[in-house]
């Protein structure tokens, strides 16, 4: 166990109102708490041995340190006790070179604190009983060159997570499927961050979109000295090499162009590369993670896109539903958003009104969360008042402005007959404009499983 360097501050940390301690091993053996810990807790926690004990005890009622050990992530979120005491509990998993666990870093903090703390205020006004701590989990993620935050509150997103970590301790190829600004690059920079490729090579990331199709061959092997007019006199490292031992993201592999794509999967059979102009083979050592917002498989059927590439490309799929299909998320976003925005532009604390909220869940984003951030960060700047208001939204984002004209009633029947029969018409109404039922629930702003079910009904 490596706490030497805490055991030096250990001075410091007994005189800290937060409470602060170290567990090692699965079962979450205490290594050092301080004194404000065992206050806050309402207990003496060193005396049970552990964390395991005590949830077996009752004595609290989940352990984010344990969490945190399964999940290999960092994790946050209330903790109650048996005292009634309440903490907002932040728990770190730390792993040696070799992947194993050394240390469990947590901080704990009387939840109350956070009522007062105007960065995390906005949330618990315009909400009333949600609770903050537990509305979204933060998954931080930290690069030599980029650091990241993936915010999770939905059971398919945390099952999304759980994959991804999962992903980074094998080597397999992954494409992710998703709409523009759902989150991909950060999915597979998870990816990258947790696996142990991390530690010996770079993430690197291309976009096949934005990338000339006369240079792309180039950019990705490299080329040779003099290999074409124009070509530096040292030759040229493509980006296959410059991700050796680490992982290349092939971001909008879709746009990548017919004849580049043979040379694509021979890396990825062979695993070496011949640069542009060049007659020797360079062994590589790259994984590949590919994403798209198109149907590859369609395009396979089309034409447009190699069939064998496809199937190599495909061994793991990850699928990152659209905002749309998990609306009960953008109020958390929202909130997250407007704290760290505020924060980015120092911004006096301002509130959202609850009427802002609802036109914005029945908004269909078709940008994704990258579209609501953008929308949050625009109305944050751009409104005068401290409470931003209906008034503010731009236009497209108003829902039902002529709501009380836009349905005619001829007849009144029980409530809930004359509903079923709406959404009957409707979902009759998206059938026909849609060319088929995976459109036709795109128009309707739900899952196509949830339109299959109700068709079948």
């Amino acid at each position: 166990m490596k706490i030497s360097g805490i055991l030096e501050i250990k001075d410091l940390l007994e005189h800290t109102g937060d409470g602060f301690f170290v567990v090692s091993d699965a079962k979450g053996r205490f290594e050092y708490l301080n004194p404000a810990s065992n206050s806050l807790m309402g207990m003496d926690m060193q005396k049970y041995k552990n964390l395991d004990n005590m949830l077996k005890k009752n004595l609290i009622n989940r352990s984010t340190a344990l969490e945190a050990i399964r999940k290999k992530s960092t994790v946050s979120g209330e903790v109650k006790s048996l005292t009634g005491k309440r903490v907002t509990a932040t728990s770190l998993p730390v792993y040696d070179f070799k992947g194993n666990l050394d240390m469990v870093i947590c901080t704990i903090r009387d939840f109350s604190a956070y009522f007062n703390d105007k960065k995390n205020n906005c949330f618990f006004r315009q909400f009333g009983n949600i609770d903050f701590q537990e509305a979204y989990k933060v998954v931080h993620i930290n690069g030599e060159n980029y650091t990241y935050e993936l915010v999770i509150n939905s059971k398919i997103m945390e099952g999304i997570i759980d994959l991804t970590i999962n992903l980074g301790r094998v080597d397999s190829t992954v494409l992710i499927y998703g709409e523009t600004g759902v989150g991909k690059e950060l999915i597979a920079s998870l990816i990258h961050d947790r696996s142990p490729r991390s530690k010996t090579g770079h993430f690197i990331k291309i976009n096949c979109a934005s990338m000339p199709t006369t240079l792309i061959e180039t950019e990705l092997f490299g080329y040779e000295p003099g290999s074409f007019t124009g070509a530096l006199q040292k030759g040229k490292r493509g980006y296959f090499e410059l991700a050796d031992k680490g992982t290349l993201f092939l971001d909008e592999i879709a746009e990548l162009p017919l004849e580049v794509q043979p040379k694509l999967l021979n890396v990825l059979q062979d695993k070496q590369i011949y640069r542009v102009g060049g007659t020797e083979a360079k062994a590589t050592d790259v994984r590949i993670i590919a994403a798209t917002n198109r149907d590859l498989k369609k395009m396979v059927e089309e034409g447009k896109f190699r069939e064998d590439l496809y199937f190599r490309l495909n061994v793991v799929p990850v699928e990152v539903p659209p905002l749309r299909e998990r609306k009960t998320e953008i109020p958390i976003f929202i909130s997250y958003f407007m704290n760290k925005f505020q924060e980015k532009y120092g911004l006096k604390n301002k509130e959202i009104s609850p009427d802002v909220i609802k036109n914005l869940i029945w908004y269909s984003w078709p940008g994704n969360i990258r579209e609501l951030a953008n929308l949050v960060e625009r109305l944050l700047i751009m409104s005068k008042d401290k409470v931003i208001k209906v008034s503010d939204l731009p236009a497209s984002y108003l829902h039902f402005p002529d709501s009380r004209n836009r349905f005619t009633v001829h007849q009144i029947a029980p409530l809930k007959e004359m509903v079923k029969e709406f959404e009957a018409a409707v979902i009759s109404k998206a059938m026909e404009k849609g060319k088929n039922q995976k459109e036709a629930a795109e128009m309707l702003g739900i899952s196509f499983s949830s339109l299959s079910r109700k068709l079948r009904e």
